[in-house]
């Protein structure tokens, strides 16, 4: 079941600590509506590299984002006789609230009696275009595949599965209702993801107001004891990486991999799909509130290819990992340590929410293509509009990145920013831009968003070194339920079977921190024995409880209704993952890439 659009959702265990802090008021929503030219303004620097130009940001378009033309539920004020829209259209059913009709009712259908109620009224068909509806179904429907993209999710499942073949083609002509508007159609629950689809986040890094205070120094000659403390972003380590070699034939642009690796699949969230297929989808989601975002832990062992003198010609053999973050003590655990690279991939306004990185780990990550926002918030401070459980163990944010932004945005940026009006929390949020060929770094348990300010590729890794040893060992002994990413040891049929999806195993959670310590002693005795000095032995120490909501640093207010497709995921989740089961027919990929049941 769908539940209503805006709002807010649980993090996977592990993703979260809390954070002391006091509990601030929430502020009102603010909207801009104009941008200017680009400018960043450094106002903390260490060594700075050459100047670059830097290259314009576009913006994204939103001249479809609200194809049907609602309307805000206040704007009745403006007409109110366009309240007929929704009495009149909806019948009886125009006096249950817009959450319970798309919760319970609009929800409960399926893509075939979506397609019929359309036809019943103005008020009908704003329901029945409901992206997020659509989107679930299609996945349901492909289970979890991205397959042929047409625009919308709504317009992807008419076309593959209940069009026939001779006007289902590649062809993306107008579904003929998706000329239809209703302007009068007034309602805040279906305003609210086409208002996230055409808010572009990005113009806030485009405005000549923007200060940066994150430092860019080398890490041309940087050993890891040298990395600050704080989160940096670093120039000069990617000069030999063939991902960013214009002249090489391994540069990593979006055409060129989908070139090169074709059929395999990779991870995009709640799907599996090939590059050219998320191609197609990248380049025309305008309609998607949160565009899906490719980020996959196998793309190594997906593409590994090795030439006669045993080169990796896969995408693990365009980068290396730089000098200053070599050291990776989950090394250790060999075939069994968790997930801890990734390829990212995203259009602009995709990116990541509110988190902090996995079982304590610090992170790099490096920017091959395009450019990136960081916001970030250190270890004690929760960002505003983030709300951790007392054992820290669930972390409750808004699901959108345009949502976080459009509530939470200039509140955190006049409270913690670098102008911020209070001198004791001023510069506590750190902000920045990482460009095409720099690399950001994350210190251990530091809050971050990410957004991307326009087509982008990246490659990230978390990882562990003496600076982090002891917070890790900490973190593995005293909440071992949120500790995520191990795997199963492989047999020799997965060795030689194609590498699709790595799930936790969570039968090996339980005693994952003592194997863990066993294998740093065989080559790191001295190191892991001071660490365990350092955070008390392997025994956790009992402690009296860890003080209310607000002395845990909780700013957001606990989630609203979630958000329809997030809703879809986390009742997946709950039953094992991205598995999805079906009623009634069963429709299965033929060879030729159609679907048929």
């Amino acid at each position: 079941m769908l539940a209503a659009p805006p709002s807010t959702s649980p993090s996977q265990p592990g993703d979260a600590h809390t954070c002391p802090s006091t509990r601030q008021p929430q502020p009102p929503l603010k909207r801009a509506h104009t941008t200017t030219t680009p400018t960043e303004q450094t106002t903390t620097t260490t060594t700075p590299s050459p100047p670059t130009k830097r290259p314009k940001l576009a913006a994204p378009s939103s001249a479809t984002a609200n194809p049907l033309e609602l309307k805000p539920l206040g704007n009745l004020i403006f007409r109110p006789s366009a309240h007929l829209t929704r009495t009149q259209g909806l019948g009886t059913l125009s006096t249950l609230p817009d959450e319970l009709l798309l919760s319970h009712i609009f929800s409960a259908l399926d893509g075939e009696d979506l397609v019929r109620a359309q036809g019943v009224s103005k008020a009908f068909l704003g329901w029945t275009r409901v992206e997020g509806i659509w989107k679930g179904l299609y996945i349901e429907r492909t289970r979890g595949r991205l397959h042929r993209w047409h625009g919308s999710w709504r317009a992807s499942y008419v076309r593959t599965f209940l069009l026939p073949p001779s006007e289902s083609s590649d062809g993306d002509e107008p579904l003929p209702t998706s000329l239809i508007t209703t302007p009068s159609h007034h309602s805040d629950v279906l305003f609210q993801p086409c208002l996230c689809a055409a808010f572009d986040p990005c113009r806030l890094f485009r405005s000549n107001t923007f200060v940066s205070n994150i430092p860019r120094i080398s890490g041309k000659n940087l050993l890891p004891s040298d990395l600050p403390q704080e989160p940096c972003i670093l120039t000069d380590l990617m000069t030999t990486w063939s991902a960013i070699d214009p002249t090489s034939t391994h540069q990593w642009t979006l055409p060129r991999l989908a070139q090169r690796f074709p059929k395999t699949l990779f991870r995009a969230e709640a799907t599996l799909t090939t590059l050219p297929s998320y191609k197609t989808y990248h380049d025309r989601c305008e309609l998607d509130e949160s565009p899906l975002y490719l980020f996959d832990s196998e793309y190594v062992n997906k593409t590994r290819f090795l030439d006669a003198e045993g080169k990796d010609l896969g995408l693990g053999g365009d980068h290396e990992v730089p000098l200053c973050f070599g050291e990776d003590l989950f090394g250790v655990m060999e075939g069994e340590r968790p997930d801890y690279r990734w390829l990212i991939v995203g259009p602009t306004r995709s990116g990541s929410t509110w988190h902090q990185d996995p079982n304590g780990t610090s992170a790099w990550n490096a920017v091959t293509t395009g450019s990136k926002a960081w916001i970030m918030f250190p270890p004690s401070l929760t960002p505003p509009g983030v709300y951790v459980s007392e054992d820290q163990g669930q972390v409750e944010a808004p699901l959108a990145l345009s949502e976080w932004f459009m509530s939470y945005w200039d509140y955190a940026l006049g409270t913690y920013g670098p102008q911020g009006k209070d001198a004791a929390l001023r510069d506590r949020m750190k902000v920045g831009i990482c460009r095409e060929g720099e690399v950001f770094y994350v210190p251990s348990g530091w809050w971050h968003i990410v957004v991307n300010l326009e087509p982008s590729i990246a490659v990230t890794q978390n990882y562990v070194s003496q600076r982090e040893l002891a917070s890790v060992l900490r973190f593995m002994r005293d909440r071992p339920d949120q500790v995520s990413g191990f795997k199963r040891p492989r047999t020799e049929q997965d060795q030689t079977r194609e590498v699709v999806e790595e799930e936790d195993c969570d039968e090996i959670v339980s005693d994952v921190f003592e194997r863990f310590v066993q294998g740093l002693r065989k080559e790191h005795g001295e190191m892991v024995e001071k660490a365990l000095e350092e955070i008390g032995g392997m025994k956790k120490a009992v402690s009296s409880g860890s003080g209310s909501k607000e002395e845990n640093g909780v700013h957001g207010e606990k989630s609203r209704t979630k958000g329809m497709w997030e809703k879809v995921k986390e009742d997946q989740e709950d039953e094992g993952g991205f598995s999805f089961g079906f009623g009634g027919k069963e429709f299965e990929e033929d060879e030729e890439g159609g679907w048929r049941s």
